[in-house]
């Protein structure tokens, strides 16, 4: 299937909306983990000890045929993965060959902000592509992020927030979102990371509920401060309103009325790969075993019997993801298994299968 004849948008919503499981279009959004080192250790990590880092030349190498002629047709790519790729030795070959062989689609990553150097900046300003850059900072004040990342250099990341956007050429570009991983360490100090997010005229706050990944993380999770979280996360949207800065906020807990559930895009929409070509269908999502071979084809993945499967699944309300799934089913916030990754068990027991920041 040539992906320069189907990769068409509207053909993708009629698709979604016509419910259909085996799809002409590929995905609009592809994701590739690209992990490298980091330094920070935030309470909530999700990496395991030891994962592979990023290759440019190996991702050459075995996706130039398979899974590159999609990406040059997507939407948007993302480079996610545990760490920080920033401070790979190829980081800025990686940023280039992304730009120069993808210039028309959007570019997402997501970073701590220690890897916001000058070069990176003026990379991302001058670039021939647009970027969003998700800021993980998590805390409004050097103390409490400390305690949630572990690290001592909130001022030098305040800094090089500062600097990118005092370079913009124009707003947006690149857009910078501040993230917000809530937990019963930081739910509190929320409305004030609204308030720094509109002192520094970043374009959006994102804030999600943490995801439990072992059981030593149980007790961060908002599940066991409700009455707090929705507090203040009704402070927090009446603060972006009077300082008009945007918004992303999750479900708050036992509610009378949450919107209508609908059956997930994203298994209509994107798709992640890790570096050995293991696909998984989103960041929350239950085990895959799809493989993007070296000589396949990504849409021999996207129309797997997996895939359809879940599509079917999620159409009839059946799929066990839609059930946990906060961004679909805002309603499964209230359950206790919403906030708990379901992927990676064997017998109780977790296995190391990691895919780094939430998106």
């Amino acid at each position: 299937m040539n992906p320069m004849l189907t990769n068409n948008p509207n053909l993708k919503d009629k698709e979604y909306n016509n419910e259909e499981v085996v799809l002409e279009s590929p995905p609009k959004t592809i994701f590739i983990q690209a992990a490298g080192p980091c330094n920070s250790s935030c309470v909530f990590c999700s990496r395991p000890s030891e994962y592979e880092m990023f290759d440019l030349s190996a991702h050459r190498e075995r996706f130039e045929k398979s899974l590159y002629p999609y990406i040059a047709k997507a939407e948007t790519l993302v480079l996610t993965g545990s760490g920080e790729f920033l401070r790979l030795s190829q980081a800025s070959e990686i940023l280039d060959f992304f730009d120069n062989k993808f210039p028309n689609v959007e570019k997402f990553f997501s970073t701590n902000g220690s890897s916001l150097l000058p070069w990176v900046c003026q990379k991302l300003v001058n670039s021939n592509s647009r970027y969003t850059v998700h800021v993980s900072l998590h805390a409004s004040k050097p103390g409490l992020h400390n305690l949630i990342t572990r690290t001592d250099n909130f001022d030098f990341i305040i800094k090089q927030v500062q600097y990118l956007i005092s370079i913009r050429k124009s707003e947006g570009k690149p857009r910078i979102h501040l993230v917000f991983v809530a937990t019963t360490l930081n739910i509190e100090d929320l409305p004030d990371f609204v308030r720094l997010a509109a002192r520094l005229k970043v374009d959006k706050v994102i804030c999600y509920y943490n995801f439990i990944y072992s059981p030593t993380q149980k007790y961060l999770s908002c599940f066991f401060k409700q009455e707090l979280t929705n507090r203040m996360l009704e402070e927090a949207r009446e603060l972006s309103g009077k300082l008009k800065i945007d918004i992303g906020l999750p479900p708050k807990f036992d509610q009378i009325h949450y919107p209508k559930a609908v059956f997930c895009r994203e298994p209509f929409t994107q798709i992640m790969f890790d570096c050995q070509g293991h696909a998984l269908p989103c960041d929350a999502s239950e085990d895959c075993h799809e493989i993007l071979k070296d000589d396949g084809d990504l849409m021999d993945v996207w129309n797997s019997s997996y895939y359809q499967n879940l599509r079917r699944t999620l159409i009839e309300g059946s799929a066990s993801c839609f059930k946990h799934c906060l961004r679909a089913n805002p309603i499964s916030v209230n359950d206790f298994s919403s906030h708990v990754i379901h992927r990676g068990q064997k017998n109780g027991q977790k296995i190391d299968i990691q895919w780094g920041d939430n998106f």
